[in-house]
């Protein structure tokens, strides 16, 4: 695949993370301005201090959790747009490149005497060069790893698929490349829709029980 081709794919990965970091970190300040603002009157009605020191304390690390969440729902969404618009490409990418720098797994003479371990190896040293290029890639990479056993099924294509000779590569990576495509399901990476609405639940119940509990244990 060219390299045009990935960089733009990264690029709309790329916003895909960012904007969803972006856009909850600025909820969660956002909400947690309005639950400090409507709660801090009735934290504030006993003589302790401690509910609504509770309630800033609650208030100032909420955004913290939003940050982390919308990380976690970026990469999960940008791994769903990679395996569902650009599987592909995405195959095609990592084959190349797998090939490209370890030629010689392709061949059947030295596939026989290849073992699955040094396969594992040679596949692990790949993403983890290319995951050393930028901070998105190792986003991406250690998650797809994490969400999907993405060298196993690398292994066994290859050592199911080896070529005959040289001129045969290009086609055993194509179809070692379809191999991973096929199996890169994009519904097993989708993020997790309600996670962020326990996040938001939570929030508030914090809060709930800074201004409504806390005063009455703390007189």
């Amino acid at each position: 695949m060219a390299i045009k081709t990935i960089l733009n794919v990264s690029a709309l990965a790329g916003v895909k993370i960012t904007s969803r970091i972006i856009g909850y970190t600025v909820f969660g300040l956002f909400l947690n301005l309005v639950l400090f603002l409507f709660f801090a009157s009735w934290a504030g009605r006993g003589q302790s201090g401690v509910p609504m020191l509770l309630l800033g304390l609650a208030s100032l690390l909420a955004p913290v959790l939003y940050f982390l969440m919308g990380k976690k729902q970026g990469i999960a969404t940008a791994l769903q747009f990679l395996a569902e618009r650009h599987g592909s490409d995405l195959s095609q990418f990592v084959v190349s490149k797998l090939t490209e720098n370890y030629p010689q797994l392709l061949d059947k003479a030295h596939s026989a005497g290849n073992t699955g371990a040094a396969i594992h190896e040679k596949i692990t040293a790949q993403l983890n060069k290319m995951s050393e290029q930028s901070a998105l890639n190792k986003l991406i990479v250690d998650t797809l790893l994490q969400k999907f056993d993405f060298i196993s099924v690398v292994s066994r294509a290859i050592e199911n698929n080896p070529a005959a000779g040289s001129e045969n590569r290009e086609e055993t990576a194509d179809k070692i490349a379809k191999t991973l495509e096929e199996k890169l399901n994009a519904n097993d990476l989708k993020p997790d829709l309600s996670a962020p609405g326990k996040l938001v639940a939570g929030n508030v119940a914090v809060a709930l029980v800074c201004a409504s509990i806390l005063p009455m244990i703390f007189r």
